[in-house]
């Protein structure tokens, strides 16, 4: 007599402990990236047109965050005020006698780390002030080169 086993697939074990199947991420995922273009210039434009308002709820919010990863394990951020401290820190400078001692702490220290100093520059430094600046100074110039030149090509 044989026997025939048939193997079974193994359940989605994302959608057994999360309700949310792998196939709905990797859906989700293609739909951002389909649409990637149009949601990266209404970011890039609203961090733009509202610097300080930006900042503001990203300081707040990646602190709140930090709080909630490190106020159990780490001894040095029993406040959300100490998590305030640290991560505006990492906005500039980056220091502070506070690390990050969990792996969700580590996460959001880094994304501020990445993200914080062009938000903070953002604020600092107008769009396109530096810029309009440059242009009008190359202006000048290419002005004051144009006069010299024809100055020397009037001599014999």
């Amino acid at each position: 007599m044989t026997h025939v086993s048939r193997t079974q697939p193994a359940p989605d074990m994302l959608k057994v402990f999360t309700g949310v199947s792998g196939q709905q991420i990797v859906d989700a995922v293609r739909t951002l990236i389909e649409k990637r273009g149009e949601f990266e210039s209404d970011v890039i434009e609203r961090f733009t047109r509202y610097p300080m308002e930006t900042l503001a709820g990203f300081l707040l919010g990646t602190s709140a965050a930090f709080y909630l990863a490190e106020r159990d394990v780490n001894p040095k951020v029993r406040t959300y005020t100490d998590a305030l401290y640290y991560i505006s820190t990492c906005l500039s400078v980056g220091y502070a006698d506070v690390f990050a001692q969990t792996q969700t702490g580590k996460a959001v220290a880094t994304l501020v780390m990445t993200v914080g100093p062009s938000l903070t520059g953002e604020l600092l430094d107008p769009p396109h002030k530096a810029a309009s600046a440059s242009a009008v100074n190359q202006e000048q110039i290419i002005e004051r080169l144009d006069a010299i030149l024809q100055e020397l090509r009037k001599r014999p």
